[in-house]
């Protein structure tokens, strides 16, 4: 049988060509299409063509549907507000006491690395694809359309029960002004929880407004907590100059689940990875809210780059701090109470004799949980309306209340492409979609020409999928389980460390899927050599715009992470089996085993059920899609760098002209 792969390649660039009869108009500029002739191969790359240009439409429908409010300063800043939250003020204390203040430090540093690889990785893929569904949409186009399913579900999860953990630290931080305990922990964990729904409840440039602000009001605390820690380190307190004596005489924990020495110390240190990592999930968060970012073929890699270096400052500096100032012995850090009485930075403004600075820590903490709970429902709202409009969710999940509607508004393409779902509740890869007409891009309400744009609709001033935030709000009424005792706080807490299991899940599905995205472009461009002139142009001129924002080092990076990812899943659980005789499960009138005083909350069957069911569920979630929908995962030479109807690439980037503007384009990045 003769090999047609070849002679197809020569025939049709591997970023795959319109259909015969395509007109000028619909092709990108510098692109010739030529008709190819019939066969099993094209037929394969035309199907991949399709998926490309069916997600766009379906993430263009979005943005018809749910118009761009939020800007780059937004999206930037509700990144940094959906991750520090009590990570930073409460989790600190747990890293410190578990792995010491060099361990602490380095464990931090270790994660802050891995979310570099991830957000460059992801960046790189949203600068040449921003509209269509973020990771989870490259994901079904790229790899698998089971990988994209169960990635959407395991980040709806995980923004959701984090939600409860917020809300609980919220009310809880409370307990430390109110010392009689008057205030039941019940009534202002539902307070704060009303509060964080009611904002989710209006536009979402309202909420992108509200974030920008208190972001902007933590990121201020935290760069004061950190400037008076340093003075006090040097000598600004009644302690005298501390400078790195708790890392000389205690650099790592002594004992870590009552093993001492070097293994417990070395395992105290590996406990920080998974605390860390929590900490700092939702660093991708702009590749999440592209629907709703305007220009976000510019603004969302931008942010991406941005952000993970401003939290991972926040991270380490505020570590730094910590280690610096409190010892990894000092009672405090362990004690029961969960209000900011434990946090580090409490203590150390407690021990240098400050009077009002323990006051504005725990103002802070109270700020950041309120704020991380409110980007806690916007995210996961996100993420429940896209997958209701993806079909992988129910129906009415995908419905948008709109209220003050002065008119209805035609939108570019069909008059299906807005209301017919079949297209966008389908990953059937045998359908075949037209080819839409080019619209403008939407920024503000303008094209790049600054023509208005008809497919913004001006006249509806109330538009957000209503459904969505309720139902990813309910989840926040676990928040009650942690206002009684018993069994039912215990459940709440194995949710929350169930969480952290499945955020390291969510980042090794995003990394693997560039590993796909970073394999089909180099076999794309090594497969150029094999086409005529004009079609190696072509292909060239795809791969080459890719490469743009392609970091130096990859796909290492991204190879690194996606294997630290893995390790750490594999092995946060080896706590159960260090325990004598490892246990999964009690027996009903067996006494259960006693456990180290200072770590009672790792009993070995809860951290063996929080560490080790998540990931039997989300292979179930992507075999089980798999299996039902029988697809198939996307060869590497059916990959197809397309990019339809994304505007023209980096149209309004100018580079830096000299050194000046070259220091503050990088201050702009700090």
């Amino acid at each position: 049988m003769p090999d047609t792969t070849r002679s197809v390649l020569n025939e049709i660039p591997l970023l795959a060509r319109p259909r015969a009869g395509t007109n000028a108009s619909q092709v990108a500029t510098g692109v010739r299409f030529v008709a190819p002739p019939a066969g099993t191969t094209l037929q394969r790359f035309q199907r991949q063509r399709d998926r490309i240009l069916t997600s766009q439409r379906r993430w263009e429908s979005i943005k018809s549907d749910l118009p761009p409010q939020l800007s780059r300063k937004h999206i930037g800043m509700i990144s940094i507000g959906g991750v520090i939250g009590t990570g930073l003020f409460l989790g600190s204390a747990d890293a410190l006491r578990y792995g010491g203040p060099v361990g602490a430090f380095l464990g931090y540093w270790i994660v802050g690395t891995v979310v570099y690889c991830l957000c460059v990785s992801v960046g790189e893929m949203i600068a040449y694809l921003p509209n269509v569904g973020g990771i989870v949409g490259l994901a079904d186009l790229y790899v698998d359309p089971a990988l994209g399913f169960s990635l959407g579900w395991a980040a709806w999860y995980n923004w959701s029960v984090t939600l409860p953990a917020e809300i609980t630290a919220a009310a809880v931080v409370i307990g430390y002004w109110d010392t009689s305990g008057k205030i039941h922990v019940a009534i202002t964990s539902g307070f704060f929880l009303v509060i964080a729904t009611a904002i989710n409840c209006f536009p979402s440039r309202y909420y992108g407004e509200v974030e920008f602000y208190l972001s902007c009001l933590k990121v201020t605390t935290i760069v004061i907590i950190i400037l008076i820690g340093l003075l006090i380190d040097l000598g600004a307190s009644s302690q005298g100059t501390i400078g790195f004596r708790y890392w000389k005489e205690q650099p790592f924990a002594e004992t870590y689940l009552g093993i001492g020495g070097a293994k417990g110390q070395f395992l105290g240190f590996w406990a920080v990875l998974m605390q860390a990592s929590f900490s700092f999930f939702g660093s991708e968060v702009p590749g999440i809210a592209a629907g709703e970012v305007i220009d976000a073929t510019r603004n969302v890699p931008r942010a991406l780059r941005k952000v993970w270096i401003r939290i991972t400052l926040f991270y380490l500096g505020g570590m730094l701090c910590a280690g610096l100032l409190v010892p990894a012995s000092n009672r405090d850090l362990s004690g029961d109470d969960q209000t900011g009485r434990r946090s580090p930075f409490v203590i150390a403004f407690k021990l240098a004799g400050y009077k009002v600075l323990p006051d504005l820590v725990n103002a802070s903490i109270l700020i950041s949980a309120w704020s991380a709970a409110a980007s806690d429902i916007y995210i996961s709202s996100r993420f429940l309306f896209f997958l209701a409009r993806r079909g992988h969710a129910p129906s009415f999940l995908a419905h948008l209340f709109r209220l003050n509607q002065a008119r209805t508004v035609e939108t570019h393409g069909s008059e299906s492409e807005a209301t017919d779902t079949s297209d966008t509740n389908s990953d059937d890869e045998d359908s075949v979609v037209e080819e839409p007409r080019v619209s403008s891009t939407i920024e503000d309400g303008l094209g790049i020409t600054g023509d208005t744009d008809p497919g913004l609709d001006k006249g509806s001033t109330y538009v957000l999928p209503l459904a969505s935030v309720l139902v990813s709000a309910s989840v926040g009424l676990l928040t009650f389980l942690s206002s009684t005792a018993g069994s039912a706080n215990a459940a709440f807490q194995w949710l929350v460390a169930v969480a952290s299991v499945a955020s390291l899940q969510s980042w090794a599905g995003m990394l693997y899927t560039y590993i796909r995205w970073h394999q089909g472009t180099t076999y794309v461009e090594k497969k150029s050599a094999e086409m005529s002139p004009e079609d190696r142009e072509a292909t060239m001129l795809q791969i080459n715009q890719i490469k743009k924002n392609r970091q130096w080092g990859q796909p290492y990076l991204a190879w690194y992470a996606f294997s630290l990812c893995i390790v750490v899943l594999f092995t946060n659980g080896w706590a159960v089996f260090v325990h004598n005789g490892w246990r999964i499960a009690d027996v009903l009138g067996q006494q259960p085993p006693s456990y180290h005083d200072d770590q009672k909350e790792a009993n070995p069957i809860s951290q063996f059920l929080s560490a080790y069911v998540p990931m039997p569920f989300f292979l179930l979630l992507t075999f089980g899609y798999k299996l039902i929908k029988q697809t198939q995962m996307t060869p590497l030479e059916e990959m197809v760098f397309y990019r339809g109807r994304v505007p023209p690439f980096d149209e309004h980037n100018e580079a830096p002209k000299n050194r000046l503007e070259r220091f503050l384009q990088w201050t702009r990045i700090i």
